[in-house]
Order: C-alpha cells, then sequence, then structure tokens
C-alpha cells in the first residue's frame, strides 16, 4: 500500500510583491501544491532553485537583473530535475520559441485564470520533460512555428550580453576565453539572424525581443 502522495514543490519568483504574494496565496488552496519559497528577481531564482530543488519554479519574464534566459539556463544547471514555468504579460513569440528550445515546461500569458495555471503545473510534472503547454493567441501560434523565426545560441547570447555592457571584442575574448576572430563570427550570426546592422542595433533588437535584460546600453 503507498503512502499519501508528497505535494508539488513550488517556487514563486515575481519582482511584484502584491502579485507574488496573491498568485501564492491562490496556489495555496490548491490540494497538493506547496510554495517553498519566494524570490523577487533571476539570481533569487537561482539561488532557491538550488537551495530547495523544488518540483516547479514559476519565473516571471520581466524582472530587474539578468534575463529570463539566463535565468532559466542557471535553474537548470542548479536543479535539472526542477520544471520552469515562464509567466509573462506580453506574448512574445521570439522569446517563447528561445525559452521552450532551452527547456521550459511552460509558456504562459498572465491573463489565464488560477485553475488553468494549476493544471498547466501539474501537468509539467506528469508527462516527459520535452513535452511543453503554451498560452498564446493562434496568431502566436502561428509565429511560434515559424521556421524563420530567429534562434541565438548560448554563446551568441553570452557574446551579445557582454556587448551590450560596452565590452570591446577583445575583452569579450578575453571573458569567454575565444579568439578575437571567434566573436567577430558570432556578431556577424548576431547580425544575420536578428537583422541588426550595428553592435547597439543588435542589443536593442533582442532587448524587444525579451533576450537581453532591458536598459543594459544607452546612447
Amino acid at each position: 500500500m503507498t503512502g499519501p502522495r508528497q505535494p508539488l514543490r513550488v517556487v514563486l519568483v515575481d519582482d511584484h510583491r502584491l502579485f507574488r504574494e496573491s498568485l501564492g496565496a491562490l496556489l495555496a488552496v490548491h490540494e497538493g501544491i506547496e510554495v517553498v519559497a519566494e524570490g523577487s528577481n533571476g539570481e533569487d531564482a537561482v539561488r532557491l532553485a538550488r537551495q530547495h530543488r523544488p518540483d516547479v519554479v514559476l519565473l516571471d519574464v520581466e524582472m530587474p537583473g539578468q534575463s529570463v534566459l539566463t535565468s532559466l539556463v542557471e535553474v537548470r544547471s542548479a536543479s535539472p530535475t526542477t520544471r520552469i514555468v515562464v509567466l509573462t504579460m506580453h506574448e512574445n513569440t521570439t522569446l517563447a520559441r528561445q525559452l521552450l528550445l532551452r527547456g521550459a515546461s511552460a509558456y504562459l500569458i498572465k491573463t489565464i485564470g488560477h485553475h488553468e495555471l494549476v493544471a498547466a503545473i501539474r501537468a509539467t510534472t506528469e508527462r516527459e520533460q520535452d513535452m511543453v503547454t503554451l498560452s498564446v493567441s493562434r496568431g502566436g501560434l502561428a509565429g511560434l512555428a515559424a521556421t524563420g523565426a530567429p534562434v541565438l545560441s548560448d554563446r551568441e547570447l553570452e557574446v551579445l550580453a557582454l556587448v551590450s555592457r560596452a565590452y570591446s571584442n577583445s575583452l569579450i575574448a578575453q571573458e569567454l576565453r575565444i579568439s578575437e576572430g571567434t566573436v567577430k563570427r558570432h556578431l556577424s550570426n548576431i547580425n544575420t539572424k536578428l537583422g541588426s546592422t550595428s553592435r547597439l542595433d543588435a542589443v536593442r533588437r533582442a532587448t524587444r525581443a525579451r533576450l537581453l535584460a532591458p536598459g543594459l546600453l544607452e546612447d
């Protein structure tokens, strides 16, 4: 005879305290779900994932500090069995595609009801890890499936993040321990994929697509 089923342990990460606390209270009324910790930025998400090894991390897209893509990759590294459910106010198929390709289990718009969210949380832990849950419009779904949508590699994202911090090619090469020629090749690939014409244009396009944290590089 098996014992009682253990509750799903959830870490909730969102920089809006009222939303975070309200969502935590809503989840608390559902049997079988336990919010074990809360955080307000990507760095918190990584630290709490490493500390608690939760079943699920609910991760907001727009938070101060590092980008959601960086946070997702680091959470998966800190706790490989944790499923990541991304929550956002805005439908962004370019970002959704990047997140899903890097291991997010769900991409959900915050306009969904809490019963739908609970169903998505449960679904992520009851199926194979390569299955995903999406909450997008029909138009967004068409955009998500478009083969021409740019996907930056992890290395290209690292290069672009350093560009956004005004690193020169030589400094990027030193930081990533690659040659300047390799840096230039990555930048060329980035411009091709994003349709950008300069370093600043690439950062702006990536920021608009939520591939980088906003406000990193200004005129």
